[in-house]
Formats: structure tokens, C-alpha cells, sequence
């Protein structure tokens, strides 16, 4: 089944079959120029694509006497991600190519296997701050007490950048041990350092942790200030009100986006005014939208005309969140207002007004969201209507939602389950059953995973022969929740085939011809209304990825379509054909995790999980390391990001190549 989803992208794709001046700039650019060399690249294009070593060939090139061949090899293992591999990579971590060793450690970090912790500890006493890098990277994916002891001592060596990358692995760890030496590097002479180490307290179980960061939001670094005010929000500390308040006059608008947030979480109402005065005046609407949700959140009807002034709001973004924070603060007199968002020529702003009428539990609204939820031609204002619905009792709308599981739309379908799971509508049992066994195409896979957390929520037992056959769907997410809610239950596991059985019963040689080889450095021109953005592609280290960039690109398929998801000081995500999230290009394509990380501009793919992303993409408005490793980077904006800065949701686009 896999290689039938994944087969249809590469129909599309342009091969790369003979060396051209385009390789020129790929660092395999002299195995590009031999038949044997593109033959060895193609045999590891072909074994990552399908996720498998060939019947071990794969681990003859890691004795290859070309240190690419092996740096590639390597490469593939990691993308492969199966722990019975790790015994052929720890030998690659003494390799005379250093590139091979980071790609090795970077490998084995993705793995996640303890078997690789005392190599990679060992590795910790080498000299070279590239190495060190890496292996705190890998020992913060792997974890336990030993990783959180060798990171604490990286946080003394002489390297500001080794420094940097240990206070973020000890933010994966989450390690109360690792507390008292991340309130020291708050003190570190390098920017970078602290905000990473103000970043990794965010979730820290100690009262230290807002009285070390509170003095950062004065910081002369923004990057400093913008993550303090995160973490002080994410502690709720009342005593940081004042502060987060005197925040709010900053001049970097990703500080005032997190304050605004941190506000919103810790919810007082003495920060409605300065919110209410942020919403109405400033130029960014990323800043008016944080504070128009931030007032949301802190419930007061002290915000009401702010509110009022935000519906008519020029931007799209502003405008939903103002119907979202109304139906949370005005109750029942928030109807008259939701009725004018309803008329809004954005659908984005219609179908959060609908949303929102459910937020507000306007009853005497149900018939008319029931009514939506049937009729309405748009799948965007179905689904919210359907999500709406979900506010209410399972006794008022549990028929209802049951009726929408046979939606002729599987993203309608889907949610539908997710509100039937929310309202504990275990009558629903049955149809839950019935209706995972009819899904069958490979986008209803969404609606199986959901029905199956569902039916996981509710602990039936009825599901248990669900489950039992769910541990043989070809999709491992389907395995996955399957397994997990059989152990829960204590029901009896069979012996459970492991994943590479799967992908080797689907593997297809004869897909080669179809992939990409690496391509170097390619070019692309995102242009929207505001600009444009200027784009470099990774055409090594993301080969697949771009050139079915490269593929949808040149058909047109992105002209037109829209940012559909924008989250201020996070990222703009755009490439969904349906607009609303739900939607990609007919296929999956591979996940290429690289040691490339999430920095500022930094463009990735979207996905619900490992190899599953298409056409959708996203653009980081400011470094979000916590993607590193789970999200495929194909590309760094060059030029352009004041651009991206003013992209509003809704906001439509199309894209350029270059070369």
C-alpha cells in the first residue's frame, strides 16, 4: 500500500538521471559524474525511500573507501530509524571523516537508543566543539541520568555554541537536577546561551526559575527577552505581572507576541488595558492578534470594547481571534456579534465565527449549527459547525455527530469523532466500529487514527478485536495506537511483527528510476501581495523534498493558494489545496530529518506524523529548536523575511524557481 501512496509523487518528479552543470554545486557532484556513482546514489535513494538496507547492502557502503558513500550511508541509516542498526553506526563514530562522524552521532540521536548512550558519552571528552555539538543534541534525544550529568558539564566548556546546544538538550530532558545549573547560564556572556537556557526552564518545577528570568525582559538581545517572556508566562507567576506589562512598550514585536501571551496565561486583569491599547494601535497585526487572544484568555469584560474594535479589524487573523475571545468573555450577548463575523468575506473569519457560537454555548444557535453542519457546501464551515457542536451535552447533539460520521467529507468525518470522543459519547461505540472498517482510502486514514483514539479513550471492549487487527495496518501511527491501547487494557499482546517487516513486504526495486539524485543548492521566489521571498533549497540533504517542491511548483500547484495557518512568532504555513489544513497533494512523500536546525526563516514540511508530508510547508518566524529532528528542513529564507513577517492568514501566494 505504501508504495503505491508514494509511487504517484514521483510520476511527477523530474529524474535526475545524467550529470549536468545543475550538480555542480552538490557536494556528491564527482560521484554525479560516474555511471557507478549515480548507481550508488540511486541504490541509497531507492533503501531510504522504502525504508529498508537492501538485505544489508546498505552496510557494505559504510566500508566504502569514498567518504560521501559512507557519509550518505549513514545518512539513510538514520532516516531508516530502526534500533537493531545502531551496532553498524557506532563504528562509524571513529571514522577519519569527520562528516561521517557528525552524521553518525546525528543518527544515532534519532534513534533514540540507549545502546548508543556510553559510545556517545565517550565521544563527550573529544576536543572538537563540532562534535560536542552534536553529541549533546543526540544525548538530549536519548536521555537518563548519565546524558543529563555529561550535558551539565558541557554548560562549562569554553565554546559559547557547545554551551548553547547543551542548554537546549537539557530542555528536552526536562531534569530537575539540570534546574540550578540552567539558572546559572542565565548569567552566561553569550546571547545565545541564555536565551537557550531561558527557553529550557520554561517548564522547570521551581519557584527560582521567575525570579532568574524576570530582570531578562530587560535584556539587550530580543531573542533574550522574547523567551523570558515565554517562560515567565508558561510559570504564572503573579509577580511578574508588572513586568510583562512594562513589556509590552518593546520595540521587537516577537517580544511584545510572547508578553501579549504570557499576559493572557497568567490571567490578570490589570493587563487588559495596556492589552486593549496594544490590539487597537499597532502597526504588526501579529502583535494586535496576541493581545486580542490574550484578553481572551483572561476573561474580563474590561476588554469589551477593544474587542468590539477588533472584529472590524483589517486583518483576517485579528478578526477570528476577536470572535473567539467574545464568545468567551460575553456569553450569551456575544450572538449579535458572531452574526456579523458569519457575513465576513474571509472564510477563515466564517468559520470562526461558527466555531465560535459553540465557545459561547449560544443553545438557542444549535438548530442553525445542525443545520451547517448538513447543508453548507464548504467543508471549512461543516467542520466548524461540527466542532461548535462539541460544546454542547452528548444528550443534545451525540445523534447529530453520529449522523456526520457518513459526511461525504473525510475531514468533516474526522471531526466528528474528535467531538464524539470529547463529549464521552460512548453510545457511539458501534457506529465508531462500523465506521473504521469502511475507511479505506488512503485519506481516511485520519479518520481511522481518530476513531481508534477514540475508542482508546473509552476502553472498550467491544474495540478490542479492532485492535488486535489494527497491529497489522500497513500504517506504523495506526500500530502504534493500537498497541498502546491493547496494553492499557492488559489485554493479551500477540507476538507484534516489527516495522521493517512492513516496509519490506511493500518494497519495490524498480521505484529507483523515479527518484531524485541530490541536486546541490537550488532557488526558489515565493511572491505574495506584501513582496518577495527569496528561498534556498537543500537540494543534498532534502533531495526528495525538493525536488517535489521543485515538481509542484513548475505545475502551478501553489499559485493561488493560501497561508491558512498563521501563529504569531511561530510560523506561516501554507500549500493546503482546501485551505483549511486538511489538505495535500494526493500523495506522501519520505521525511529527510537532517542535522539542519529550525533558526529564524527556516522552511519545513508539515506532516501528521513520520512520512506523511506533501505540500504543505512552513516558514519559522523566529528559531523553534524544538522541530529539530521531527520536521524536514528543504530550505533557509535568504532574502525577504520582512516579508514573511507581514503575511496574514488567508494570505494567498505563489511560487518561482529559479534554476
Amino acid at each position: 500500500m505504501i508504495q503505491k501512496i508514494v509511487g504517484m509523487l514521483f510520476l511527477l518528479i523530474l529524474n535526475v538521471s545524467s550529470f549536468s552543470t545543475e550538480d555542480q554545486h552538490s557536494r556528491y557532484r564527482f560521484l554525479l559524474a560516474a555511471s557507478s556513482g549515480r548507481d550508488t546514489l540511486r541504490n541509497l535513494a531507492l533503501w531510504e525511500d522504502g525504508r529498508v538496507t537492501g538485505d544489508g547492502k546498505v552496510f557494505a557502503y559504510l566500508k566504502s573507501k569514498n567518504p560521501l558513500v559512507r557519509l550518505r550511508a549513514v545518512e539513510v541509516i538514520g532516516r531508516i530509524q530502526d534500533e537493531s542498526d545502531v551496532p553498524y553506526l557506532l563504528p562509524m563514530l571513529k571514522d577519519a571523516d569527520q562528516r561521517v562522524v557528525l552524521e553518525a552521532i546525528f543518527a544515532l540521536g534519532q534513534i533514540g537508543s540507549q545502546k548508543a548512550l556510553e559510545p556517545l558519552i565517550e565521544l563527550s571528552k573529544d576536543p572538537r566543539p563540532e562534535i560536542l555539538i552534536k553529541v549533546a543534541e543526540a544525548l538530549g534525544k536519548i536521555g537518563g541520568d548519565e546524558a543529563t550529568a555529561v550535558l551539565t558539564e558541557l554548560l562549562r566548556d569554553f565554546h559559547s555554541p557547545v554551551r548553547r546546544n547543551a542548554t537546549l538538550a537539557l530542555a528536552k530532558l526536562q531534569d530537575p537536577e539540570s534546574i540550578r545549573p540552567l539558572l546559572i547560564a542565565l548569567h552566561d556572556m553569550d546571547a545565545g546561551v541564555i536565551w537557550s537556557a531561558t527557553y529550557a526552564l520554561r517548564e522547570a518545577p521551581s519557584n527560582r526559575v521567575a525570579t532568574g528570568v524576570l530582570p531578562l525582559l530587560n535584556h539587550e538581545n530580543e531573542l533574550v527577552r522574547a523567551y523570558a517572556a515565554q517562560t515567565l508566562g508558561n510559570h504564572k507567576a503573579k509577580q511578574v505581572v508588572s513586568g510583562l506589562i512594562d513589556a509590552l512598550d518593546d520595540n521587537d514585536w516577537h517580544v511584545l507576541v510572547n508578553s501579549a501571551a504570557a499576559l493572557g496565561k497568567i490571567g490578570h486583569d490589570k493587563a487588559v488595558h495596556p492589552l486593549g491599547e496594544l490590539a487597537r494601535n499597532h502597526h504588526s497585526h501579529h502583535v494586535r492578534r496576541a493581545a486580542v487572544t490574550a484578553m481572551g484568555m483572561i476573561g474580563s469584560m474590561k476588554a469589551k470594547n477593544y474587542l468590539l474594535q477588533a472584529i472590524i479589524d483589517k486583518s483576517p487573523g485579528v478578526r477570528l481571534e476577536a470572535m473567539r475571545a467574545i464568545a468567551k468573555i460575553f456569553g450569551d450577548e456575544a450572538s449579535i456579534f458572531l452574526q456579523e463575523g458569519l457575513k465576513d468575506g474571509e472564510r477563515l473569519v466564517r468559520a470562526a465565527a461558527i466555531e465560535s457560537i459553540g465557545i459561547a454555548k449560544l443553545e438557542k444557535r444549535i438548530d442553525f449549527l445542525v443545520e451547517i453542519s448538513r447543508s453548507d457546501s464548504d467543508p471549512m464551515m461543516r467542520t466548524a459547525a461540527v466542532k461548535a457542536l462539541a460544546h454542547f451535552g452528548r444528550d443534545r447533539i451525540g445523534s447529530i455527530l453520529i449522523e456526520k460520521l457518513s459526511d461525504k467529507d473525510w475531514a468533516v468525518a474526522t471531526e466528528a469523532v474528535t467531538a464524539l470522543s470529547e463529549i464521552e459519547h460512548e453510545a457511539a461505540i458501534a457506529e465508531l466500529i462500523g465506521t473504521y472498517k469502511k475507511q479505506k482510502e488512503r485519506v481516511e486514514v485520519n479518520i481511522r487514527l481518530e476513531i481508534l483514539r477514540a475508542l482508546r479513550k473509552f476502553k472498550a471492549d467491544e474495540a478490542v478485536l479492532l485492535f488486535l487487527e489494527a497491529l497489522e495496518d500497513s500504517d506504523g501511527r495506526v500500530r502504534t495506537i493500537a498497541m498502546d491501547a491493547l496494553q492499557e487494557m492488559n489485554v493479551e499482546i500477540p507476538e507484534v511483527k516489527p516495522n521493517r517487516f512492513f516496509y519490506e513486504s511493500e518494497f519495490t526495486p524498480s521505484r529507483g528510476i523515479r527518484l531524485s539524485l541530490p541536486m546541490g543548492k537550488k532557488h526558489a521566489v515565493i511572491t505574495c501581495k506584501h513582496g518577495e521571498i527569496e528561498v534556498e533549497l537543500f537540494g543534498d540533504d532534502a533531495v526528495q523534498t525538493v525536488a517535489n517542491f521543485i515538481s509542484l511548483a513548475k505545475q502551478g500547484f501553489f499559485d493561488g493558494l493560501t497561508f491558512h495557518r498563521v501563529v504569531p512568532n511561530f510560523v506561516i504555513q501554507g500549500g493546503c489545496p482546501r485551505g483549511d489544513g486538511w489538505g495535500d497533494a494526493g500523495y506522501y512523500i519520505r521525511s529527510e530529518f537532517s542535522q539542519h536546525t529550525f533558526n529564524q526563516g527556516y522552511v519545513g514540511i508539515a506532516h501528521d506524523g513520520k512520512d506523511t508530508g506533501g505540500s504543505q510547508f512552513f516558514i519559522t518566524h523566529s528559531p523553534q529548536r524544538h522541530l529539530d529532528g521531527r520536521y524536514t528542513i528543504f530550505g533557509k529564507v535568504t532574502k525577504g523575511m520582512n516579508v514573511v513577517d507581514r503575511i496574514d492568514q488567508g494570505d494567498t501566494f505563489r511560487v518561482r524557481i529559479l534554476d
